[in-house]
């Protein structure tokens, strides 16, 4: 029966998620895809999106393929997050001229983890690669009038995954080597409009329509690696390595491009006045390769967690991006080198689950991250830096021996410097994930019955 009903639960979620997307209030989003999701997992969230070398059977971790060899036979993960990001009103876009904020919130990602065999896990779900939302404005005087220029864009650019991870060596609890694969569909539309608006009702008004669909295919490879060993104190202490790298992506792109005049009737209702011009044409995008790796070291005890630091790297090329399509504005928006370190520690207050006297934050994880950004958005010849501190915490669900959990993070951040660049947003980031699975004693799936 609660087979049946995680698979309900999934495909109710599934179909939820296509009709319905986290958008992007940022006008930074206009770069490139739009602004890369880096929620892929509530709980790495708050621990600064350390990943790479992460490996729990509790969590699904797509960010390196190599963990789903972690998963506990007869034990499967499912995990659904809703995500949202809020700029703060301090958030300054045009040297304290203007202010922008901007509010969303939505499903972010659904995955299924099915342990096949021992050393041999499968992930499957979708999850956006991107999202674009935004809208500027500027007005300026035209003689003893004024012109309005807007500029609109909104749409996202989703990942429907299916990957697989290995152990190649595996000891037990002292020492494992995994292999990932991930193999991605990649799929979306972005849309994005100009407008030229005269305040004299006597001029015509102008807009520019362009719309993109793409598809695509991307991979993922991954490896990672445990140790545990003991101090001379007769410590348990375990060792985590990891490394993840995305290939480059070629991407299809169907565009259709529509330019108009029309006129405002009262200033409210559009009235087309004659088309400038409607053209489609097919070309491609190409997605740079993507490089982390990372590591981690913590102390267990009673063969759980109590603590664990770790730190990750990350770099993309966003140079190396590409927009073929005729009606592209890529010059205008030109991508840097993209690089990011992060820093994360996790701890478990109370490791002893038998005591039903204590309370489930008693026996949550806690985790805190900070990281350093150099952003692919430049502005005036300048990279933008964000910088970002992340606080989370994992609560367990259902009884002591579940995999189930309800995790939480946030992060409080800032791209940009307003002395520097003239432009400088805050924000807050935040995110909810359940990570169901079933009692670890009593409910185990895919077992072969002795007895009916």
């Amino acid at each position: 029966m609660l087979k049946k009903f995680f698979l309900y639960i999934f495909f109710l979620t599934t179909f939820a998620f296509v009709k319905g997307q986290v958008l992007n209030t940022s006008p930074f989003s206009r770069y490139g895809i739009g602004e890369i999701n880096t929620i892929q997992s509530a709980h790495y969230f708050g621990f600064g999106n350390i990943t790479s070398p992460s490996s729990e059977p509790q969590y699904i971790n797509i960010n390196n393929p190599a963990s789903y060899a972690s998963f506990i036979k007869h034990n499967p993960i499912y995990n659904v997050s809703l995500a949202g990001k809020s700029a703060l009103y301090n958030s300054n876009y045009n040297n304290k001229q203007t202010t922008s904020s901007g509010n969303n919130f939505g499903l972010n990602n659904l995955f299924m983890g099915l342990p096949i065999t021992k050393n041999w896990g499968l992930v499957f779900g979708i999850t956006p690669l991107s999202s674009q939302g935004y809208e500027v404005s500027s007005t300026v005087p035209l003689d003893t009038s004024t012109v309005s220029y807007i500029f609109k864009g909104d749409g996202s650019v989703n990942k429907l995954l299916i990957g697989n991870g290995f152990n190649i060596l595996n000891k037990g609890d002292t020492t494992r080597i995994s292999l990932g694969l991930n193999c991605s569909y990649l799929f979306g539309n972005l849309d994005r409009t100009s407008t030229v608006v005269y305040n004299n009702s006597n001029d015509y008004n102008s807009r520019i329509q362009y719309r993109s669909s793409l598809s695509g295919w991307g991979f993922d490879v991954g490896l990672q690696v445990f140790k545990r060993f003991k101090t001379a104190s007769n410590n348990k202490l375990f060792f985590n390595l990891g490394v993840n790298y995305s290939l480059s992506s070629d991407i299809t792109t169907d565009n259709d491009f529509f330019a108009y005049t029309f006129k405002y009737n009262f200033s409210v209702q559009e009235f087309p006045k004659d088309t400038l011009a409607m053209e489609n044409e097919n070309s491609n995008m190409v997605l740079p390769e993507k490089l982390e790796f990372g590591l981690s070291i913590g102390k267990i005890y009673k063969n759980k967690r109590r603590w664990d630091i770790g730190a990750q790297y990350s770099s993309i090329d966003w140079t190396k991006f590409q927009d073929n399509s005729k009606y592209s504005s890529q010059s205008d928006f030109p991508m840097g080198a993209y690089s990011r370190i992060s820093l994360g520690y996790r701890l478990s207050p109370n490791l002893d689950w038998s005591n039903t006297n204590k309370s489930l934050l008693s026996k949550s994880t806690f985790s805190i991250g900070i990281h350093q950004t150099q952003s692919k958005i430049i502005v005036d010849g300048n990279t933008l830096i964000q910088n970002g501190i992340n606080f989370g915490v994992s609560i367990p669900l259902l009884s002591s021996r579940s995999l189930s959990r309800v995790n939480f993070g946030v992060e409080f951040g800032k791209l940009g410097n307003l002395t520097i660049n003239k432009i400088e947003e805050n924000y807050i980031k935040f995110s909810i994930g359940f990570s169901l699975g079933p009692d670890t004693r009593y409910d185990r799936w895919f077992r072969k019955r002795k007895y009916d």
